[in-house]
């Protein structure tokens, strides 16, 4: 199944943020008309999964690489989730394991989108659940690090996907640990960007 919208009007910000551009080719007005381009959604079915994501048009790279995205991302993210999960307060935001890009970024821009949705909306994001234990990008191996809260759903994020490897290996961790109690469970997927 594949549903997919006409454009989401994304206004463009009176005050970005001042750090964000720190060159005379990142001005404002460059950065919005980087953003603009990713602002189209679809609900997508893969298997039993359903993944909300924006669709790619520019340069991930170059996108992903300047954190004031992630406040335009953010705001559309908490709207999706108040929409399609109403009971949020019942509800913990997980992302995917960091990779190497977050190494060369300096943050993690998932989390980033993460942490700036959960402010508005009231719902607890848990960073750095898992880990990955190798930097492959075709056959991810994750750990779990960290316990999930029991009695909650869990909402999985992953801000860029392409074959979707990195939520299967993800979903895969979560539901092979017997004491997440996620082995028959559906767990909604949110994707920032689809990369395909």
């Amino acid at each position: 199944m594949l549903v997919r919208s006409s454009s989401i009007t994304a206004l463009k910000p009176d005050n970005p943020p001042e750090e964000a551009y720190n060159s005379s080719e990142n001005s404002a007005d460059n950065h919005y008309q980087d953003y603009i381009h990713y602002t189209k959604f679809s609900l997508v079915s893969r298997r039993d999964l359903f993944i909300i994501a924006f669709y790619k048009t520019e340069n991930l790279e170059k996108f992903k690489g300047n954190i004031a995205n992630a406040d335009i991302l953010a705001p559309l993210f908490a709207t999706l989730l108040k929409y399609y999960i109403p009971d949020l307060e019942n509800a913990v935001l997980i992302t995917t394991p960091k990779r190497a890009h977050s190494e060369k970024l300096g943050y993690h821009f998932a989390s980033e989108i993460c942490i700036r949705a959960c402010k508005t909306i009231n719902l607890e994001f848990i960073p750095d659940v898992l880990i990955a234990t190798s930097k492959s990008k075709f056959n991810p191996n994750f750990i779990q690090q960290k316990p999930l809260p029991e009695g909650k759903r869990v909402i999985l994020f992953d801000d860029i996907a392409t074959t979707y490897q990195t939520i299967y290996a993800t979903l895969n961790v979560l539901r092979n640990n017997p004491e997440n109690n996620l082995a028959d469970v559906h767990v909604p997927i949110f994707v920032g960007i689809n990369n395909n």
